[in-house]
């Protein structure tokens, strides 16, 4: 049934000439809302597209390969998929209940619709990403999951029906829409009442979604400051992504100026106890809906923060392959620590155990020497500490690995083309989007591609006769 919803929502191509839904007139709040975002630019440029084709070319065949080879995925993260690749930016908006996420979803994409379930007490029980469409429908979560124009088979891979059951994707008609997604979620509820009826890790989930965000909008009403143990939680796991978490402090109108501002200290010291960041995460501070502001003391104040939060949406599309670029460089240095790492444990087990031996043994062994095995990894590869997995964390999944002995062994042909990808590829692909201009002349050569390794007698007796040549 959710796949017959899903084909059913594919009628009409969409401005990227993927299918979506069928056009309706929209609504009167719709069409206000184009005042606010202003009209959709040119589409990516041929060197955009290009980049992006790049980046997903170099990843399925020189690092994707490698991710499954050395167990990546039971580590650290599954793969990456093309939706993932080609998606529109992702603004996730997180929150206690009643603290205005789904408010400020209306007001942004300019849309009314009965699926925003606006009410005082808890009302939005799902995961849902409002995305762009010609028609308002409503897709459930398994249908959402199969559609090859939304980013979310991942979720399906890794949480299963349970998290699936619980997430819906919106399609609406908004100008917005064509450049970002929104993705609502849940209210966390405090005490008790966050674990009745919740048949998944509220937390994993948010943090998955954190992950593939290019913004997280954590929101908080002025009213009520206390953070619950789940937000904790959830707060905890986005120290990563401090670096795209923005926090909004909504209903600001409805309390007068001089508790505004106990307000705004009250939430800085809040979030810096949480987060723990050298630097204080930006806040904006207004009242994001369309109706008239109660205190008017701050008006100015609250107009500008509303016209800077769309400031920083509208750049968004312009910066969001900047920062893939960044995170797949990043990805790219976290497999090949992760690569040195496993390789050496292969190389450090004992070889009498990995025959007649058992894998409790081997276990054993591997937990009693890992403080050592990190130091040694780091040596003998010239990593650096940071890019060091985090070692509680490493030996509690390699505590879980069914087998060491299947882990690989050393390849460092495989490691090269990593080392080429992050010296050369990437920086070729930044000079085409980064808009920084490069040196008049560079001293630096790329390394010839590896040519293909002769097997036998005859093509190690010339291959080595050759490199006696070269040198």
């Amino acid at each position: 049934m959710e796949r017959v919803a899903a084909n059913q929502a594919l009628k009409a191509p969409s401005p990227q000439g993927t299918p979506m839904a069928i056009q309706t007139a929209a609504t009167p709040m719709a069409r206000s809302s184009e005042t606010k975002w202003p009209a959709r630019e040119a589409s990516f440029s041929y060197a955009e597209r290009g980049v992006r084709k790049k980046l997903w070319q170099l990843y399925e065949a020189d690092v994707m390969p490698l991710e499954s080879r050395s167990f990546f995925e039971h580590f650290h993260a599954p793969p990456i998929t093309s939706q993932e690749f080609e998606a529109r930016p992702q603004v996730l908006l997180l929150g206690q209940y009643s603290t205005g996420k789904t408010s400020m979803v209306r007001w942004l994409t300019g849309c009314d619709t009965k699926h925003f379930d606006i009410k005082p007490q808890p009302s939005t029980d799902k995961f849902m990403a409002v995305v762009h469409g010609t028609e308002e429908q409503l897709i459930y979560g398994d249908a959402a999951a199969c559609m090859p124009q939304l980013p979310y088979q991942g979720l399906a891979k890794k949480f299963g029906a349970t998290a699936l059951g619980n997430f819906h994707a919106l399609a609406m008609q908004a100008p917005i829409l064509e450049d970002l997604t929104f993705v609502d979620t849940p209210g966390v509820l405090a005490g008790s009442k966050q674990r009745i009826g919740r048949a998944f890790d509220f937390a994993e989930v948010a943090e998955w979604m954190a992950e593939r965000a290019d913004l997280v909008l954590m929101t908080f009403d002025a009213h009520k400051l206390d953070i619950s143990d789940e937000f904790q939680e959830v707060m905890e796991r986005l120290k990563p992504h401090a670096s795209k978490v923005r926090c909004v402090l909504n209903k600001a109108d409805q309390i007068d100026s001089t508790n505004l501002v106990r307000v705004y200290g009250a939430l800085l010291w809040n979030v810096g106890k949480v987060l723990q960041t050298p630097e204080v995460a930006r806040v904006y501070i207004s009242s994001f809906w369309d109706a008239e502001y109660r205190y008017k003391d701050h008006q100015k104040l609250f107009d500008e923060d509303k016209a800077a939060i769309l400031k920083e949406l509208q750049d968004l599309p312009r910066n969001a392959l900047l920062r893939r670029v960044n995170n797949f460089a990043s990805r790219i240095r976290k497999v090949k620590a992760h690569m040195c790492l496993v390789s050496h444990i292969k190389s450090q087990l004992p070889w009498v155990s990995s025959i007649i031996g058992s894998e409790r043994q081997l276990h054993k062994y591997v937990e009693q020497r890992l403080p050592t095995l990190f130091e040694e990894t780091q040596r003998l590869r010239g990593l650096s500490a940071g890019d060091m997995p985090n070692m509680e964390a490493f030996g509690a999944k390699i505590a879980s690995l069914e087998s060491l002995t299947n882990l690989p062994a050393w390849d460092a042909e495989e490691v090269a083309r990593l080392d080429r990808i992050i010296d050369f590829e990437i920086p070729k692909l930044m000079g085409d989007v980064s808009g920084v201009s490069a040196a008049l002349f560079t001293c630096r050569e790329a390394p010839a591609q590896p040519a293909a390794a002769s097997t036998g007698f005859l093509g190690s007796l010339f291959g080595s006769k050759r490199k006696r040549e070269s040198a």
